[in-house]
């Protein structure tokens, strides 16, 4: 038994609060150490009576796996002790609490949870587990009047996208299938992303007005599409008005404390302040304020109460201010507990996530598996497995169930340009992100074909009069597909095969069944299928959908 590699902590996630009186344990060992595990519990102050659950095999990324059981208490938890019976592979049986490993149970030392608050409970929006986002750049998706043609260049003129743009194109969303909308930045702002906010209360003039939003998200909630703001909280434009305040009266500026000024006098310098990554066009807010505080906790209740939206994806929420995060979520949830709060991170979200952070992250990790084995075929199906398994892992299911799972972004290059136009690499990694656990998001235009570069190419105008409708038709039928089974929304997964360019999966809940083979190789592929008890034929770049 490698006995460096077993590892428990007496604490969120390792142990994860379902309830009052019910938890989730969690313990690591090297993957294929350990026949069996056991936790093994009783009631401070002593072991007098002892009671035992066996734990699972879960997860594992190829050196590490997990071994899991929820455990339901006769009463609330507390006072409880506990350690683990592990046994190896030749039957050979050791004992694992905070003192480490000894050959027989010794009640010294045993891992404690001393009490189970309400609070300690993960909450994340039923509505948005396996929820299908759609994220919308607002001034280059669609406006009133003619269509765009996505020919201009990025630093052109304003392509006039708008909010009620998108309100005429809510039909076409729904038909689509999309179940909540994403939307970059819509409060008055420097430049066309809007991400240099200057009037976090004010809808930007050139996407319309409050009433044309609250409009567009009760016609959205009518066909029942939900939708979420983006809130850009860890810096603003030179022309918030604190700002402003701060540039013209210096270290007198009553606002000084809402930014982090380096240097008296301020000018528009990265040397004077600091700014989001050292672009002196956006300063950052200083979240250690109470006045910035106060300010951002309005302003997120103000939208969620004044236009009914859905909840916020909080910009470089990884750059925060930790305290700041805790208030805000602590106020959303108190007044509307469905609210989601997403977060963008680009790598592990851990730190981020949880009953006292964020409900779920943009989960740049699943992006960048997509592109490595599908659009450049940069590994193999055993590395994606422990990629994805690593992944998983990371996060209790609940919030896997509503990480963002995206395959690009206004950040990023588009999929089909990553994959040199090939379009069946794409249609594979729709496919994929639709039948994985998590919420699939589609970045507008993906689904018609839409190419370009990072940043200004991703961001093109929503090439309408340019549509493939085979690929449009593709997404609508894996959307559809999703829709059909309760499996692909919050069911188990499991891997059946790993190997070159074959990737196999199941997903189960309840009755409901659905195993996905993808053949991203140039050979045909077959897999035998316990199942069914038929052998799988997989031809090349293709994928076989079973439902079972």
């Amino acid at each position: 038994m490698n006995l460096s590699a077993v590892r428990h902590l007496s604490f969120y996630p390792f142990v994860q609060p379902l309830a009052r009186d019910s938890a989730r344990f969690t313990l690591e060992a090297a993957a294929g150490d350990l026949l069996a595990c056991e936790l093994v519990w009783w009631k401070r102050p002593l072991p007098n009576e002892q009671h035992r659950a066996c734990l699972s095999k879960g997860l594992s990324n190829g050196a590490v796996e997990q071994w899991q059981a929820e455990v339901c208490f006769p009463e609330e938890i507390h006072y409880i002790k506990y350690a683990f019976c592990l046994t190896d592979n030749e039957g050979k049986q050791a004992w694992f609490n905070s003192y480490g490993m000894s050959d027989g149970f010794n009640p010294s030392g045993s891992f404690e949870l001393l009490q189970v608050n309400a609070t300690d409970v993960l909450s994340v929006p039923d509505w948005a587990k396996g929820c299908i986002f759609y994220q919308i750049f607002p001034e280059r998706f669609h406006k009133t009047g003619p269509a765009c043609d996505g020919l201009d260049p990025w630093d052109a003129a304003f392509l006039g996208g708008n909010l009620r743009g998108i309100l005429e194109k809510l039909p076409w969303l729904s038909e689509l299938g999309v179940e909540c909308l994403y939307l970059n930045p819509i409060f008055e702002g420097d430049f066309n992303h809007k991400y240099a906010t200057t009037d976090y209360l004010r809808i930007d003039p050139a996407f319309g007005t409050e009433a044309d939003l609250i409009e567009l998200v009760e016609k959205a909630h009518s066909l029942g599409i939900r939708v979420i703001l983006d809130g850009v909280f860890n810096h603003c434009g030179i022309h918030f008005p604190p700002f402003v305040d701060l540039l013209e009266n210096g270290e007198a500026s009553r606002f000084r404390d809402w930014f982090y000024p380096k240097k008296y006098p301020v000018e528009i310098d990265a040397k004077c302040y600091e700014c989001v990554g050292d672009y002196p066009y956006m300063p950052r807010l200083n979240g250690e304020s109470p006045e910035v505080r106060e300010y951002v906790e309005k302003v997120l209740l103000y939208w969620l109460e004044r236009a009914h939206i859905d909840g916020w994806r909080f910009d470089v929420a990884d750059e925060l201010d930790r305290h700041a995060v805790m208030r805000w979520r602590e106020a959303v949830k108190r007044a509307f507990p469905d609210a989601l709060l997403l977060c963008e991170t680009w790598g592990d979200a851990s730190r981020l996530l949880g009953p006292d952070g964020f409900d779920s992250a943009m989960n740049y990790l699943f992006r960048d598996a997509m592109v490595d084995f599908f659009a450049h075929s940069a590994m193999d199906a055993k590395t994606l497995k422990a990629r994805l398994d690593g992944m998983l892992m990371r996060y209790p299911r609940e919030i896997n169930h509503a990480q963002y799972n995206l395959i690009g972004s206004h950040d990023t290059a588009r999929f089909l340009t990553e994959a040199k136009d090939e379009k069946w690499r794409l249609k594979l990694a729709m496919a994929f992100q639709m039948l994985f656990p998590g919420a699939p998001a589609v970045y507008y235009g993906d689904e018609i074909g839409m190419t370009g570069e990072n940043d200004p190419g991703c961001r093109g105008g929503m090439a309408w009069e340019h549509q493939d409708a085979a690929l449009l038709q593709w997404q609508k039928d894996m959307i559809a597909l999703r829709k059909r089974h309760p499996a692909l929304r919050l069911g188990s997964f499991h891997v059946l095969a790993a190997k070159g360019g074959l990737f196999a999966f199941e997903r189960k809940l309840g009755d409901d069944r659905v195993a996905a083979f993808f053949n991203a190789s140039d050979a045909i592929e077959q897999l035998d299928f316990a199942e069914t008890g038929e052998t799988v034929h997989i031809p090349p770049r293709s994928v076989k959908i079973i439902e079972v």
